[in-house]
């Protein structure tokens, strides 16, 4: 059936080409903006992937300063509430060259205590060189985005607050906030702090950093308990449960609104199969007249008809992912270039997705046209092309 198929689009080739190419556009939209939700996924489940077991309290913004100050009281206090594991102070201060000009996560530079790392459920791997050491003084861990910025690699010496580092790792790419980081030795990030306080912030005691690590118990209620903290210490602290749930609840909006809008394009490219399928019906009654009248049947008209318009759809797939992850692949290219956030994820499954997309819809696309030849009648046929 496959070579009467290929014979009948051959013969009329631009009619083909024109309705495949209606479909390659829809098809084009839907891999891109496709490819779009893939990155947006990844990011939402890396960052949520961070933040597991662990509730952040950070000082208000408007009162950073006795925030800041009263962060180890504060801690002190939390390590008594029931279902609290540790409390562990972190360092995280904004990194900026005042002309940043890129789209990404915010430059930031980390410091961790070692009883950090030991909760944390997840640390960023590295991809070159070697991770901090105990022993590590002025060194720094970055991000590929960063180094991308900053045109830095292991071996390098940056620039931290008028301090040089040493560049010994760089953490493999995960598209969370470690991508444009900058981590460095817990007694280095608080020498940073308090070189980037006011005066008076810098003299008051135990100012060990600027946001708390609290790690739960399993099974633990981190709502209630981010609840708590924020009304007892006056810190504003993140429940990682409602902080996921918000995220998942933005993408699956976005999802609606950018397979939404593919979907008008896909749709569009159908009404172009029915109408070429409509056509085609059209200028070969008198073929389908014959063909019943020796013996074909209702099935095999439908089914040749159908494998037609899916033919059609499948043609118009395959060169609308080609177009899509060629159109990808650029965009990704100049963003990494540039130190900016590669925008779009080409999956298997997305590739796969569109494939079956086009090539289900153009099927039903097709069934008009095909039940409407196979319920030909053969006399009338060759009656009415006689």
């Amino acid at each position: 059936m496959i070579a009467p198929v290929l014979r009948n689009l051959r013969s009329r080739a631009l009619r083909t080409s024109l309705t495949a190419a209606g479909i390659a556009i829809g098809i084009l939209a839907l891999v891109v903006v496709g490819g779009l939700a893939e990155r947006l996924h990844t990011i939402v489940a890396g960052s949520s992937s961070l933040n597991t077991g662990a509730i952040f309290a950070f000082a208000p913004l408007a009162d950073d300063a006795s925030g800041r100050g009263n962060l180890e009281r504060s801690a002190a206090m939390i390590r008594h509430f029931r279902g609290v594991r540790g409390v562990v102070p972190e360092v995280i201060l904004p990194y900026s060259t005042g002309n940043d000009g890129r789209f990404g996560p915010p430059a930031l530079i980390f410091g961790f205590p070692p009883a950090a790392r030991a909760y944390a459920s997840r640390t960023p791997a590295i991809a070159r060189g070697r991770d901090l050491r105990p022993a590590d003084d002025r060194a720094a861990v970055i991000g590929p985005d960063f180094a991308t910025t900053q045109g830095a690699s292991v071996g390098s010496t940056i620039a931290l607050e008028g301090n040089s580092f040493h560049v010994v790792g760089v953490i493999e790419r995960s598209f969370t906030i470690f991508d444009a980081a900058i981590v460095v030795p817990y007694a280095d990030a608080r020498a940073l702090l308090g070189q980037e306080v006011p005066p008076f912030v810098a003299r008051l005691p135990n100012v060990e950093g600027t946001a708390l690590m609290i790690v739960v118990d399993p099974g633990a209620d981190t709502g209630l308990l981010a609840r708590k903290i924020s009304l007892e210490t006056g810190l504003n602290a993140n429940d990682p449960k409602t902080s996921a749930a918000n995220l998942n609840a933005a993408t699956a909006v976005f999802d609606g609104i950018i397979f939404g809008a593919a979907l008008v394009a896909l749709v569009v490219g159908a009404f172009s199969i029915v109408n070429t399928m409509t056509i085609a019906v059209t200028e070969r009654t008198r073929e389908i007249g014959i063909r019943k009248a020796i013996g074909a049947g209702d099935g095999d008209i439908m089914r040749e008809f159908l494998v037609e318009a899916a033919t059609i759809g499948a043609l118009g797939g395959a060169v609308g992912i080609v177009a899509g992850a060629i159109v990808i692949a650029l965009v990704n290219a100049h963003n990494a270039a540039g130190g900016n956030l590669e925008l779009f994820a080409l999956t298997p499954r997305l590739v796969a997705g569109a494939f079956a997309f086009a090539l289900v819809l153009s099927a039903l696309a097709g069934l008009v046209p095909a039940f409407a030849a196979a319920r030909l009648d053969p006399t009338e046929a060759l009656r009415r092309m006689a």
